[in-house]
């Protein structure tokens, strides 16, 4: 591996231009399915992305969707248990990337280098591109009071998120580490984490402001409970691909955003 450019809006704590560092993290990765790095961005600089994610939050298409965990359809033709059946709600606000000004530090980061760079190597990854989607590539999560994201599994093998805004309660970051694998969808303990009866299968992983996370959620069934209080909860999602111009459908867009590219 390589050495990465340094950005100023990473705190120097974290030395991400020393493969070292990267090389630890990606064992970390490998084992849980997740590395958190707390502090990743310095308060001052949290503190200026969350005036400007403030400015922006009026923005937000809000939506409310109905899904299975694997963010599907409910199936009728699985036993009375099985997950697939099990509904689950999500209720979110999404500002998307084309609304998010070019001088906002939010952005700044994402288009990074050198923390393309980083995350690439924290996953193992030769190269890593950015998302061609004009929507999604960036999107700023606003959850209001009551909002929430029920237990679900991801379609990617990756998600880079950075907490902006704790919510005053709730709004926490449920896990259920590696639950499933490509071998073996284990339904059994999936319906057991979704009744409740498996606590021990289950954690929260700390996402105060600043925090950087980098999570394999395809296998990892995760939810976010309800946020409480009048402050919103504030995530920046960074998304990017082994592959050049990765793009959604324009069913997602208009899911998501609630609209197409002009």
């Amino acid at each position: 591996m390589g050495s990465y450019s340094k950005s100023t809006l990473i705190d120097n704590s974290w030395a991400i231009d020393d493969p070292a560092v990267a090389e630890g993290l990606h064992d970390s990765f490998v084992r849980d399915g997740v590395v958190v790095l707390p502090g990743f961005v310095p308060p001052d600089v949290v503190q200026q992305m969350e005036a400007e994610c403030e400015r922006l939050a009026s923005k937000a298409f809000r939506s409310l969707s109905r899904s299975t965990p694997y963010l599907s359809s409910i199936r009728d033709d699985v036993p009375a248990g099985d997950p697939r059946a099990h509904e689950i709600t999500s209720a979110v606000g999404v500002v998307a990337y084309d609304l998010v000004p070019k001088g906002d530090l939010v952005r700044q980061l994402y288009e990074d280098d050198g923390l393309l760079a980083f995350v690439a190597a924290v996953l193992g990854e030769p190269v890593l591109h950015r998302y061609a989607d004009p929507f999604g590539a960036l999107n700023i999560s606003v959850m209001e009071e009551g909002d929430h994201l029920g237990w679900h599994f991801d379609m990617t093998d990756f998600v880079v998120s950075l907490a902006i805004r704790a919510s005053e309660r709730g709004g926490e970051f449920v896990n259920a580490p590696r639950i499933r694998h490509l071998e073996d969808e284990n339904f059994a303990g999936v319906a057991d984490v979704l009744a409740g009866q498996a606590p021990d299968r289950v954690r929260i992983e700390p996402m105060t402001p600043g925090t950087l996370m980098i999570f394999n959620g395809r296998w990892s069934m995760h939810k976010v409970s309800p946020v409480e209080g009048p402050r919103s909860r504030v995530v920046a999602l960074l998304a990017y691909d082994r592959k050049p111009g990765t793009d959604s459908t324009d069913e997602l867009k208009l899911s998501r955003y609630g609209r197409l590219p002009a």
